[in-house]
């Protein structure tokens, strides 16, 4: 089973907020693996709910004729939303459910990395860049996700009920087609670039323990993930110190280092300074002594969480190795 198919079935049995148990089907999403155009509705309506494909209703069948009329086939583009369960009466989604879901998104687009992503609604780029522009405006911008550029365009329902967005629509769907058929169009994803030079990074992070049996995640806003307190270390400083100024300067919090936890080395492209970077993080045990919950800029929620709500909720495979050594040492603490 490829990895695309078993995030589906995780979706399928996800109950990560309220409407995971109000759903008749989940909704995770449709496409080749490997599409060159990624779309991105905002959540299921009823038709979507009852059959568990996206777009299968009224605005899917006005996003199909788009399709065909720029000359796209449906089964070679990738199709989701942002939310994969329909709210009741087709509300829009809350804030909580969007931020249940996101990770969801996000690795699928890890998953499929797409040359472009397109963004069916203001909601949608919302959810993708944190962005409120309205979808006039965002028509006229370049937004990235991870390197990724993102064409922003009305949501197919709007043809409904406004038939000259239908031509705006088209004319984006061509324009992000157009893209796809570009050489080097995805500059910033996460694999390194050959070619590209290297450079070192040092980072230091800390998992909060609050002495009983809970850690703190925060959750950042740029992709909506989970993930314990992290950062670069400034000039002069030990990794001890570098590990409590994060969780006291992005959570509010401060504490005291019980024990090294981990090291992880991973490599990537940023696309910002255009190089390859080669980075290890060196995580620690840190008892929170002082302090309430205060996040950073960038960061949108907190919670404090038991190891099993931990390790469900962290999106990366790294950081489940940090938590999963957290759970541990505590475990040999008490």
């Amino acid at each position: 089973m490829s990895r695309l198919a078993r995030l589906a079935r995780t979706i399928e049995r996800c109950r990560r907020c309220r409407l995971g148990y109000v759903r008749k089907n989940a909704v995770p999403g449709e496409g080749p693996t490997h599409a060159r155009m990624f779309f991105v509705g905002e959540a299921p309506g009823r038709e979507e709910d009852l059959s568990g494909r996206p777009f299968v209703g009224q605005a899917g069948r006005i996003l199909t004729d788009t399709f065909r009329s720029v000359g796209l086939r449906r089964e070679d583009v990738f199709i989701t939303s942002v939310n994969k369960c329909r709210p009741p009466r087709n509300r829009k989604p809350r804030a909580d459910e969007v931020a249940a879901c996101r990770p969801y998104l996000a690795e699928q687009i890890d998953i499929v990395k797409p040359r472009v992503i397109i963004a069916l609604g203001r909601h949608s780029l919302s959810a993708l860049t944190t962005s409120n522009t309205r979808v006039s405006e965002a028509r006229k911008e370049a937004p990235r996700y991870h390197g990724i550029p993102i064409v922003a365009t009305y949501h197919p329902a709007a043809v409904l009920y406004n038939r000259p967005v239908g031509r705006q629509l088209r004319k984006d769907i061509a324009r992000a087609a157009s893209l796809t058929r570009k050489p080097g169009v995805r500059h910033g994803g996460l694999r390194p670039i050959p070619g590209r030079r290297w450079r070192k990074r040092v980072s230091s992070g800390g998992v909060p323990w609050d002495g009983g049996s809970r850690f703190l995640l925060i959750r950042r806003m740029d992709e909506g993930i989970w993930c314990v307190p992290k950062g670069g270390l400034d000039a002069g400083e030990t990794l001890d110190e570098a590990a409590l100024r994060e969780i006291w300067e992005e959570a509010g919090l401060r504490g005291k280092i019980l024990c090294p936890l981990a090291s992880v080395r991973y490599k990537f492209y940023d696309d910002e300074s255009d190089t390859n970077v080669d980075k290890t993080v060196h995580y620690f045990l840190v008892r929170v002594r002082s302090g309430q919950v205060r996040l950073e800029r960038g960061f949108e929620d907190a919670r404090w969480c038991t190891y099993r709500e931990a390790n469900a909720l962290v999106h990366y495979a790294n950081d489940r190795r940090v938590v999963e050594k957290a759970h541990d040492a505590v475990r040999g603490l008490v």
